[in-house]
């Protein structure tokens, strides 16, 4: 109902609405594209999650583009051409108007410089939020800035009063920081968790310079048959990162998948995801084991409620 909720929040006064469509299985874009009949279409991405309920990549990808299918011909497609599967799938649902952004191609390009700045157009911006996922989330952004005012002004031109940071606002568990006593640096990322999101805050906490960096990793959920895989394969990304600790709250087989994958780490805590005060519990045990200069990554789906961990360390 998020979707019929927004529209019926704006007014004559408003010239732009940017209304968020989600789905879990398939049919359901289409029909909530019927109901905004949108005038620019943006598919950010395409990844694993939902792939419990629809089963495979491909059918994540032709879901996201029953967008491209189902809106006006003379609408403006914009999709990020750094996503291979995205632009494939893309190509069967539309030939109209189409603009692409991303970090490796596209019609436009940002360049990286560090985890806080990206170069588009001659213009160095100041990320909104750090690192290489929120770069390319902000390219998708300016990309329908710069549809809008196309024929107005040039790019660099358009870009120019964006050199002053932006302020945003993201509710509770998404992308929020908390600077503790002691130079502890909690990123908290709690509200829901995907592969490709949990590979993407893992890098991040390895980007964020620290003494050492921690993980605290939950279940992600809804992903059918493939959960201990993707379990396994972000064990393996922790591994490879070098991530000095890190404490799991899990389902059983996703939690053994995951320090399985992370074998050879020095640290390694699965919490019993069934016993009482299990939040509490893992709360004091990563307390125990944190030192000044810490930087603490906590991610999983919401339903296991690592933000109540959260709350604890940082309330303490």
């Amino acid at each position: 109902i998020g979707v019929p909720k927004t529209l019926l929040r704006l007014s004559s006064n408003d010239r732009y609405a940017v209304v968020e469509m989600a789905m879990r299985r398939s049919g359901e874009i289409a029909e909530l594209t019927h109901i905004a009949n949108p005038t620019i279409g943006l598919i950010t991405n395409v990844g694993t999650a939902h792939i419990g309920r629809l089963g495979s990549v491909e059918a994540i990808a032709e879901a996201k583009c029953e967008l491209l299918a189902e809106m006006s011909s003379n609408s403006i497609a914009i999709l990020n051409y750094d996503n291979r599967r995205l632009m494939e799938t893309a190509a069967k649902f539309w030939s109209g108007e189409t603009f692409t952004y991303g970090l490796q191609g596209g019609d436009l390009q940002g360049k990286l410089i560090d985890s806080q700045t990206i170069n588009v157009a001659g213009v160095d911006l100041p990320l909104p939020l750090p690192g290489l996922h929120n770069a390319s989330n902000y390219l998708a952004a300016l990309a329908v800035f710069k549809v809008i005012h196309a024929q107005s002004i040039s790019t660099k031109n358009l870009f120019q009063p964006l050199i002053n940071n932006l302020s945003i606002e993201l509710p509770e568990g998404r992308a929020k920081r908390y600077n503790l006593d002691n130079d502890i640096v909690i990123l908290d990322e709690t509200y829901n968790a995907g592969l490709e999101s949990m590979i993407a805050a893992l890098n991040l906490l390895v980007e964020t310079p620290g003494k050492r960096h921690v993980a605290v990793l939950g279940t992600m959920k809804e992903l059918g048959d493939k959960s201990v895989l993707f379990h396994q394969q972000v064990g393996n990304v922790v591994r490879d990162l070098k991530i000095d600790g890190l404490f799991i709250l899990a389902d059983f087989e996703e939690a053994q998948a995951m320090a399985i994958g992370a074998a050879g780490l020095q640290f390694i805590e699965v919490e019993n995801i069934s016993s009482n005060d299990v939040h509490q519990k893992l709360a004091t045990h990563l307390q125990e084991f944190l030192q000044p200069g810490d930087r603490v990554l906590f991610k999983a789906s919401h339903s296991v409620e690592l933000n109540k961990v959260v709350e604890i360390v940082i309330n303490k």
